[in-house]
């Protein structure tokens, strides 16, 4: 049984991704609905097996055809055919090509859209779907249907006259016209022109998104008002059998490819209308053809749209694409929103400060001095005695200021640009205006992202351009040349290789921060002026205890028996620990000083989801005292029932929160004969208030992990490491 688990999951995320869901309940609801008329229901099933046992004997990848990428389009094509087509020995093998061809077109336009980045839709259903309706005029034995005049003799024969009478109900429940007209929509997209079939879908719509639900109703009056406007005749068959172009365009565009937002909303007060024009434009182009317009508006709109966006050079719109997606608009927002909190704008390639020890930002962005327009997102950094002096003597020489002929490290690892080594250091107090930037190093760590380090030592770089260079490693001295009158190191973060270059706006990765008498390790950090920073030195016992390797066993033991976790890497290569017993994954990401909990999938009862919450932020060096701080994503931690009302309210306001601490000992500096404890807190609050709080402690030697403790109301749950 545990072998066919596949089969089950792929055809009911076929089902939801319509929708671009891949909820099961509502992929099983809406599969019921596809059964209001048994042959069509049968013709969608035939097709969907038929591509999902495509892909599998084909060998693509497991985790995609679980998800339904490769079987919603046949499933369209599948109903479609046996909506418009009596039933016959050529209409089955029609659909179970129908099936078969949906596979090898999906991955076709899979491999041509996604070099740009953008998805195939339902456009391999249409293709196929009109080369069928166009070839179907020259097959003699393949008539068309009647069925749907007869819709009560088909539910009779579903469920007797209990149903044919729950049906009549339904039919005659009184509503507006445009609330009929919706509900059609929806029931259109699975070419079910029935009120109950809309119902069914709106509720499962409700149920899985109350984002998508909202953009689905955002979007259908939008094109509803402007047929009004353009004084276009309403008819409610025709326009609901093209309505639902524009509930799904707005749910794409709303919330599933862009993240929810105000923004997002209001987009789509021009794009639905462009939709409604592409819509009624094609009708003229088609309908000569005899081919039904279906879903094709959607689809050009859609990629039109996401397409357009990848050329924007700033995002001032606030129409924010989606990096992961998560199937859901109310996660994606949740894990956005919570991302752009904890690590802002970074990237995945971290840069970190590029020097040793403790340093002083005396020019930060949009500084007093030189960091102003074009180039205002940069730091200079020297170093500063316990008096607040940047050099010992009278600082008439270069040698006697503190940070001069300190070594500066690679920020990353990359490969050097540029260098420029040959540059007379400056006498105190003067300027070389016309090599301005001095002494330099450019160094690539990955597309339209440079580091540059200036006012170098003269003849103090030891590397050349095209060397491959480490974090962490020499690649010259501070010096004082170029537009510089005090040693110092100018560094900033530029999109193209050249000196001179504009600044971008990109953070530095773990910086301990000093200023106004407060101590913060930032995960992302444009540290202002004035402020002391330094990179922390991770201690190896932390690492041993937290920073996971691929392959690793991880082993606890409970009062209810053994815990065992597994390191793990998926098919995008995301680290994760796995938990057989219950199935549950919890991603991280760690680098050198690092660990961060990024998400969570399974049962939120399990041991491995306690362990997510306490160690969802962890760093391996400390100083006494330390403590470090960070947000959840709300729907990680809360119960799906409170965050029912935030969901419809998340892309204007959130009103809950979820906050992290850790708190490392305060007279402690690293590890001796005792154990280092580390104890923090959860908190849950709503509209600013606590409504739950949680605690947890670890307790750490030189082995690892001693013991895990998590506290939370009356429970209370201590798990004992056995490691190897």
């Amino acid at each position: 049984m545990k072998q066919l688990e596949w089969f089950g999951v792929a055809v009911s995320n076929s089902y939801a991704q319509v929708f671009f869901s891949d909820n099961k309940g509502f992929g099983i609801a809406l599969l019921l609905v596809t059964f209001i008329d048994l042959f069509v229901g049968l013709s969608g099933i035939l097709a969907v097996s038929a591509a999902m046992l495509t892909a599998k004997v084909l060998g693509f990848e497991e985790t995609l055809i679980r998800k339904g990428f490769y079987g919603f389009n046949a499933l369209l094509v599948g109903i479609g055919l046996g909506i418009y087509f009596e039933p016959s020995q050529i209409l089955f093998l029609l659909v179970l090509l129908s099936g078969i061809l949906s596979v090898f077109l999906s991955v076709t336009l899979e491999g041509v859209l996604g070099k740009y980045g953008l998805p195939f839709l339902s456009l391999p259903f249409i293709l196929i779907f009109w080369m069928f309706r166009l070839a179907a005029r020259q097959f003699a034995d393949l008539g068309l249907s009647e069925r749907g005049v007869y819709v009560l003799n088909e539910l009779y024969t579903l469920g007797g006259k209990p149903l044919i009478e729950f049906y009549e109900w339904v039919q005659h429940l009184g509503m507006p016209e445009s609330f009929h007209s919706y509900f059609l929509s929806l029931g259109a997209i699975f070419f079910q022109q029935t009120l109950l079939a809309g119902l069914v879908a709106a509720l499962g719509l409700l149920i899985y998104s109350r984002i998508a639900f909202m953009l689905s109703l955002v979007g259908f009056y939008i094109a509803y008002l402007f047929y009004s406007i353009l004084g276009i005749p309403f008819s409610e068959v025709a326009f609901s059998y093209i309505g639902f172009n524009y509930i799904l365009t707005a749910i794409a565009l709303g919330g599933y490819f862009i993240i929810p937002s105000r923004s997002s909303y209001i987009q789509l007060l021009l794009i639905i209308p462009l939709a409604v024009l592409m819509t009624v434009s094609l009708q003229q182009v088609l309908d000569p053809l005899y081919l039904p317009v279906h879903s094709f508006p959607f689809n050009v709109v859609t990629l039109i749209t996401l397409y357009t966006l990848k050329f924007r050079v700033d995002n001032r719109a606030g129409l924010s694409t989606i990096f992961w997606q998560q199937n859901a608009p109310e996660k994606n927002l949740y894990s956005f929103n919570n991302f752009m909190r904890r690590f802002g704008k970074n990237s995945p390639i971290p840069i970190y400060l590029p020097f040793f020890g403790e340093w002083t930002v005396t020019q930060g962005h949009n500084g007093q001095y030189t960091h102003k327009d074009d180039w205002r997102h940069a730091w200079d950094f020297e170093i500063r005695d316990e008096e607040g002096r940047t050099y010992r003597n009278e600082g008439d020489y270069s040698s006697d200021y503190y940070c001069f002929d300190k070594n500066i490290l690679a920020p990353a690892k990359g490969v050097v640009e540029k260098v420029v080594n040959e540059i007379e250091d400056n006498i105190i107090g003067t300027r070389n205006l016309e090599e301005n930037w001095g002494n330099t190093v450019i160094i690539k760590h990955g597309e339209f992202l440079y580091s540059k380090l200036s006012h170098l030592k003269k003849g103090s770089i030891p590397v050349k351009p095209g060397d491959t260079v480490e974090k962490g490693q020499v690649v010259g001295k501070c010096g004082n040349s170029g537009n510089s009158p005090y040693p110092h190191l100018h560094f900033q973060i530029q999109a193209s290789p050249y000196i001179g270059s504009s600044t971008i706006d990109y953070p530095i990765s773990d910086v301990l921060v000093r200023y106004k008498g407060k101590e913060e390790l930032q995960s992302n950090s444009n540290p202002p002026k004035n402020s002391v920073v330094s990179t922390l030195t991770a201690q190896p016992e932390m690492k041993k205890a937290f920073a996971f390797v691929v392959g690793e066993t991880i082993r606890f033991k409970t009062f209810e028996g053994e815990e065992v976790w597994e390191v793990k890497r998926d098919y995008f290569l995301n680290k994760y620990l796995y938990c057989q017993r219950t199935k549950s994954k919890a991603y991280f990401k760690v680098d050198d000083l690092m660990l961060h909990f990024t998400h969570f999938e399974g049962k939120r009862k399990s041991l491995l989801y306690l362990f997510y919450l306490s160690a969802y932020k962890v760093s391996f060096g400390f100083t006494p005292g330390l403590k470090l701080k960070d947000t959840f994503p709300i729907n990680q931690i809360f119960n799906p029932r409170r965050i029912f009302l935030q969901d419809f309210l998340a892309p204007f306001y959130e009103y809950l929160r979820a906050e992290y601490e850790l708190e490392y000992p305060a007279n402690n500096r690293g590890f001796s004969k005792k154990a280092l404890v580390l104890k923090g807190a959860i908190c849950k609050s709503s509209f600013g208030k606590t409504v739950e709080t949680s605690r947890f402690e670890f307790v750490i030697d030189r082995g690892g992990i001693q013991s895990f403790e998590f506290e939370r109301g009356s429970q209370n749950i201590k798990a004992v490491c056995e490691c190897d």
